[in-house]
């Protein structure tokens, strides 16, 4: 590809983040209400209520997530979108309970976390985390014959058990990443911990590890994408860039650590594209990356299912389902009474992290026991293989296909970052509006 070429995409790139931004940006000033109460009700044309039918009383579902700082645990707020869905039920007098068992990030405690929700008699378990420990929680479901769903998780799945993973395959993942990067023609990969991505080709790499000198590893990466080193104290000059310089940053490694890096290439002027691997879409990667200083921008992108709040914004059945799942979000977060999965905190303070993709593992499985109508795992299980579910069925993010193990529909979109407040969840006080990924335009 020539250079006239590569800038053309680089260009095209830009414009297409400029458009979306701007509709975003008319989209909140046109709808999103100036001074509407915390009381005021769902306009009635959102579908706040989900309903099913053949949904024996006290149907409970399983949720295990990892709490403090093990692997993992970079999902457990957005794991408070499977609270949505239950309420949303529960609106149309579907009762449908939720117990939730931390894995403790170990693949003991994965294992212990799913007999403790097998001994409570769950119909399902969605497995919102990741990480090594998620082998021991599909081997003891397996046992029990429970089915398991996995929003978050891209790792190989094994054959045994009633598995299904709703998040992007590793395959899915290389593939799109590699179409973030199309205009690339240098791409210096920073491996802080999450290793090389399969199948993406790139022309050097630099690793980082934990309790690094941020700031050396950036001023070394200004430097190899052709940003002029500053003069020292003494007056010494800076080393000179590097001849043919990176005109892309592959930044891949755990979402903490990933925000570390980009607030180090942020304050080093850093300005060619950085493309993040899939876990910068949990909440953990914004609130650190607001904690460092540093900013959203349409510079960072990443891949990963379409299942942002910008999705709302379509004018179709899909962002319709969205929409239902924000408002059924807003009407959780204005209960005074309700709390998070665990119950220490109340919802309203965890409803900016909550995501879609928990909360479509819930309906699934609800779903599944509508299906079956029964409670009874091995049923569920059996059920929900049949079934292809989308925006009808109260699905906010892309399409499942449960006929398959790896059940997303379609491919991970390239998303990009933005810290524009789209009006669609409640403020938290003090925290500001929440950071988003959209994806990028439809090429005409």
């Amino acid at each position: 590809m020539s250079r006239l070429a590569t800038r053309r995409n680089l260009i095209s790139g830009a414009v297409a983040i400029v458009a979306v931004a701007a509709i975003i940006a008319m989209s909140v000033f046109l709808f999103r209400p100036s001074d509407a109460a915390m009381g005021d009700p769902v306009e009635a044309s959102v579908p706040v209520a989900l309903s099913a039918a053949n949904v024996p009383a006290e149907t409970k579902l399983g949720v295990v997530v990892t709490l403090g700082s093990s692997s993992g645990a970079a999902w457990k707020d957005a794991a408070q979108g499977a609270a949505v869905a239950a309420h949303r039920f529960s609106l149309s007098g579907t009762a449908i309970a939720l117990s939730t068992a931390d894995d403790r990030g170990t693949t003991e405690g994965a294992r212990k976390a799913v007999e403790k929700l097998v001994s409570e008699g769950v119909s399902g378990i969605i497995v919102a985390t990741d990480g090594e420990q998620v082998d021991g929680a599909l081997e003891a479901a397996a046992s029990a014959g429970v089915p398991v769903l996995l929003p978050y998780y891209a790792d190989k799945v094994d054959g045994d058990g009633a598995a299904w993973r709703t998040a992007p395959t590793e395959a899915q993942v290389s593939k799109s990443l590699t179409s973030a990067l199309a205009g690339a023609k240098r791409t210096l990969l920073i491996d802080a911990g999450g290793g090389a991505p399969a199948s993406v080709d790139v022309a050097a790499k630099i690793s980082f590890e934990p309790g690094a000198d941020a700031e050396q590893l950036a001023a070394d990466v200004a430097r190899r994408t052709g940003v002029v080193e500053p003069a020292k104290a003494d007056g010494t000059p800076g080393r000179a860039p590097v001849a043919n310089p990176a005109d892309a940053v592959l930044l891949s490694g755990n979402p903490t650590q990933q925000a570390t890096v980009v607030h180090a290439l942020q304050s080093a002027n850093v300005t060619v594209p950085v493309v993040l691997t899939p876990g910068a879409t949990s909440p953990a990667f914004a609130s650190r990356l607001a904690q460092a200083g540093g900013t959203a921008s349409g510079r960072l992108s990443t891949v990963g299912p379409d299942a942002g709040d910008a999705a709302a914004l379509r004018p179709d059945a899909s962002g319709r389902a969205m929409s239902g799942f924000l408002a059924g979000l807003r009407v959780l977060a204005q209960d005074k009474e309700a709390k998070n999965l665990t119950g220490d905190v109340p919802f309203s303070e965890v409803a900016n992290a909550a995501d879609s993709r928990s909360h479509d593992a819930v309906v699934a499985l609800v779903r599944a026991v509508s299906t079956a109508g029964s409670g009874d795992p091995a049923k569920v299980a059996k059920a929900l293989g049949t079934l292809k579910l989308g925006p009808a069925d109260g699905i906010a993010g892309p399409g499942l296909d449960f006929t398959r193990p790896d059940s997303m529909d379609g491919e991970p979109a390239v998303l990009h970052f933005s810290a524009q407040d789209l009006g669609l969840r409640p403020l938290v006080s003090g925290s500001g509006g929440p950071a988003s990924w959209f994806s990028s335009p439809a090429a005409d």
